[in-house]
């Protein structure tokens, strides 16, 4: 079963907005409880999950965007600097939900949807699977060709859902890192940067991100400040399509599906 889309969300979300401040200041005197639907912030630079680090773009991101909704967490962040950049997605899931992603996709064809990428020849070489801090990881090394860039992409998938027919994942990262132009990027120094990649609470202390159930949402209620601001985030997590230097316009995505026991398509009859 599909989650509605985001469209959807933001449209019932801005629509009721305003009923749902009313009914929290009504002073009916219980309040109003509700999953917080789905909202889209620009955090801190030192906020969110994803971190990273090189040589080149240092450690600190130059954006983070994060958007959540009663399934699904998507943190995305941008690192840009002296002519390197790279680009992270990671998602998952509350522990409390039968939710899991269907993500049926390639290192190829998330890296062909990334704004930079998107509509320039490319030469790929084959993709190798490493452990890393994280876990396992597929990397693929690709070259783009018109642009003089040594890059890669990563896709990494973690968690089988307990008790999902389908054996789906909870928590997936996907991104690419290029060098400057006319930089090589030998394969030992990939390995190393894929190293680099890491999640706050997981491969870096830090207790604010050690729950998944009651921190879930935080992050996003702590910056959330309205609908216009979280459409404007949506829209630099996006970026501007072709052309654009970063984002990538699937944005949030909305991989996330409920499952149950009936969902599996060899149970018997």
């Amino acid at each position: 079963m599909k989650n509605v889309s985001t469209a959807a969300k933001f449209t019932f979300l801005i629509a009721g907005f305003g009923v749902l401040a009313a009914c929290a200041g009504s002073g009916s005197g219980g309040g109003l409880y509700s999953l917080p639907g789905p909202r889209a912030v620009e955090l801190p630079l030192d906020s969110g999950l994803i971190v990273f680090a090189s040589e080149q773009v240092g450690k600190t991101p130059v954006k983070r965007i994060q958007y959540t909704d009663n399934e699904q967490r998507i943190d995305y962040a941008l690192f840009k600097c002296n002519g390197a950049q790279g680009e992270f997605i990671f998602m998952d899931t509350p522990y409390t939900l039968n939710v899991s992603f269907n993500s049926p996709f390639n290192i190829r064809d998330k890296v062909e949807a990334w704004n930079f990428s998107k509509g320039q020849a490319a030469e790929w070489e084959t993709a190798v699977q490493i452990h890393t801090k994280l876990g396992f990881i597929f990397y693929r090394p690709y070259r783009l060709t018109g642009l003089i860039r040594a890059c890669f992409g990563i896709s990494g998938e973690w968690d089988i859902a307990p008790g999902d027919p389908k054996l789906h994942y909870t928590r997936i990262m996907f991104g690419y890192y290029y060098q400057p132009p006319g930089i090589a990027l030998e394969d030992e120094k990939m390995r190393a940067l894929i190293d680099n990649i890491g999640l706050k609470g997981v491969t870096q202390r830090d207790v604010r991100f050690s729950d998944n159930v009651l921190n879930f949402h935080r992050d996003v209620a702590e910056n959330f400040s309205g609908p216009q601001a979280g459409s404007r985030a949506m829209s630099m997590a996006q970026g501007g399509g072709l052309g654009a230097s970063a984002g990538i316009g699937e944005f949030p995505f909305n991989y996330a599906e409920y499952y149950n026991l009936g969902d599996s398509e060899d149970k018997l009859d």
